[in-house]
């Protein structure tokens, strides 16, 4: 008596290659499986082990049911089929192929993309003109940000520039420093004292006459400033801010 099972898919074999069939034939078939949630003309099947099996009758549909677990595995995984006794193959074997022979035939739809190439190509061209539009918009985002990035940085410059102290010419002390700093850079030159306040006393009495000019003009219009006097000054303000 044979018996009515759901099979494995996995567990079945077929002595025809699936090459036999064509491709886009048994593609169809498998989408009408999906659809149908399984394949609703049973196999007929022989048991060649505890848990293996190979095709009697209906090896298009058994390629079809592989294919239809190829694409959705989970939905496919159990075919119907009958496993026929040895001693009742070739009768299921005519009666199979009888039915078969005498069926109406339907003719299945054939499996198409749901899109149409004229929709595929818009749905494409409409991606790249989103993709494009997103790429401008992080360029302009990244433009931007470098331009905030270059403005804070300028201004971090301009903020150390304008704390790094200025360098003071000897002439312009002479010329423009009042009695106190002048005490102080005599001070930095070993010149202190009533020395020290001496010689300024006579570089203000002459610089109100004219600013100085030079310091070959100092030397002659300062008393007390003579050319070794002023070379010990200019060295220890040479380095001085």
């Amino acid at each position: 008596m044979s018996e009515y099972y759901l099979v494995d898919v996995r567990s079945i074999t077929s002595k025809l290659p699936r090459s036999e069939f064509k491709v886009d034939e048994l593609e169809t078939l498998a989408q009408n499986i999906l659809e149908a949630n399984g394949l609703l003309s049973p196999l007929l099947l022989k048991q060649t082990g505890v848990d293996s099996y190979e095709v009697l009758a209906g090896d298009r549909e058994y390629y079809a049911a592989v294919r239809a677990k190829e694409i959705n595995p989970r939905a496919a995984e159990m075919v119907n089929a009958f496993i026929i006794p040895e001693d009742l193959e070739d009768a299921a074997i005519k009666q199979f192929a009888a039915l078969h022979q005498t069926q109406t035939p339907t003719t299945l739809k054939p499996y198409t993309d749901a899109s149409s190439p004229t929709e595929a190509s818009t749905t494409i061209e409409q991606r790249m003109t989103n993709l494009e539009s997103r790429l401008d918009a992080g360029l302009q985002e990244i433009k931007q940000s470098h331009q905030r990035d270059v403005q804070r940085l300028e201004q971090q410059i301009t903020s150390l520039q304008q704390q790094i102290p200025q360098k003071v010419e000897p002439l312009e002390i002479f010329n423009a420093a009042t009695a106190a700093e002048l005490l102080q850079k005599m001070a930095i030159a070993g010149i202190r004292g009533k020395t020290a306040e001496k010689l300024i006393k006579n570089i203000e009495k002459a610089r109100k006459q004219s600013p100085f000019t030079s310091f070959s003009d100092i030397v002659s219009r300062v008393d007390g400033l003579a050319d070794k006097r002023m070379l010990t000054i200019l060295d220890a303000w040479g380095g001085m801010y």
